[in-house]
This record gives structure tokens, C-alpha cells and sequence, in this order.
């Protein structure tokens, strides 16, 4: 990167961290901004003709995901859903990615952070929301059980 890109995202940088220091912005502001900023250069350093340059929408996504979340966590339908929503939004910002790069050959790895996410997110909500393990202390020594028969049989296929 050149020293008049550098220079550009110093400053930028810089006026966004005196202006939240200053209190002209909030939080939330200040995250869209920063996001708008990193989609901004992707965009104008050539979006997707160059490969290198996912390294400015990856950022941008997952503030905008971090900001979107911190503004539904305000309602009380978002808020009832608890924690599980963050990683909802965040398997949406890789999605997202995803979607937007498979220009490049082969370029399918955003899709395993975004799945993951979601899957997880959902997980969360139906244990949050759901009293499934109410009476069920065996749960604790279930998933632990499960790890060392798995561990044991790998070893036993690993000697024949």
C-alpha cells in the first residue's frame, strides 16, 4: 500500500476517534461510520478485481453486523431473543462476504465462518428460549462422555 493510502486512512481514522473522544458522535454512530468507510474503500480500490482488497469488506461487514445488532438490541422483540441474534448477524455479515466474492475460483471459505455463525446463533435462541434441559443434569456429563468415546474410537480405527 502506497504512503498516500496510508495517509488517507490515518486521517480518516484519526477524525473518527477525536470526533467520538469529543462525544459529536455515539458508539452506534461511530461503528456505521467505521464500516461505511472500510465498504467505501473496497469499492473504490476496485471491489472485486483485485483479491487483495476482501480485506476491506470482511471489516466493513462485521461492523455493520456489530452496529445493526447494537441498534435491534433497543426493541423488545430483538432484545427477547437474546444473545443468539449477535451471532445471527454476524454468520449474515460473512454471508454476505460470500455471496459478494464468488467472482473468485474457488473462493468458498466465507461460507463455513457464515454457516457456523447462523447454526450457532439459532442454538443459542432455542436454548435461551426453550426449557429443553429443565431436570436433565445428565446433560452435563453427556457432551463430555461423547467427546472421549469419539476420541477412543478414533484411536482404535487409527491401530487397525
Amino acid at each position: 500500500m502506497d504512503k498516500k493510502k496510508i495517509g488517507i486512512i490515518l486521517i480518516a481514522v484519526g477524525a473518527f476517534f477525536l470526533l467520538n473522544t469529543l462525544n459529536l458522535i455515539g458508539e452506534d454512530l461511530f461503528l456505521y461510520l467505521l464500516s461505511a468507510g472500510f465498504i467505501f474503500t473496497y469499492f473504490m480500490l476496485g471491489a472485486r478485481k483485485h483479491y487483495r482488497n476482501i480485506g476491506f469488506l470482511i471489516p466493513g461487514a462485521v461492523l455493520l453486523a456489530v452496529a445493526l445488532f447494537s441498534d435491534i438490541q433497543q426493541f423488545d422483540a430483538a432484545a427477547e431473543l437474546g444473545g443468539g441474534l449477535f451471532f445471527i448477524f454476524l454468520g449474515a455479515a460473512f454471508l454476505i462476504v460470500f455471496i459478494h466474492t464468488r467472482a473468485f475460483s474457488k473462493w468458498d471459505w466465507p461460507i463455513y465462518p457464515a454457516v457456523s455463525l447462523i447454526l450457532f446463533g439459532i442454538f443459542i435462541t432455542a436454548v435461551e428460549k426453550t426449557d429443553i434441559t429443565a431436570g436433565a443434569e445428565f446433560l452435563n456429563y453427556l457432551f463430555p462422555i461423547i467427546l472421549i468415546a469419539a476420541g477412543v474410537y478414533l484411536l482404535y480405527r487409527q491401530k487397525k
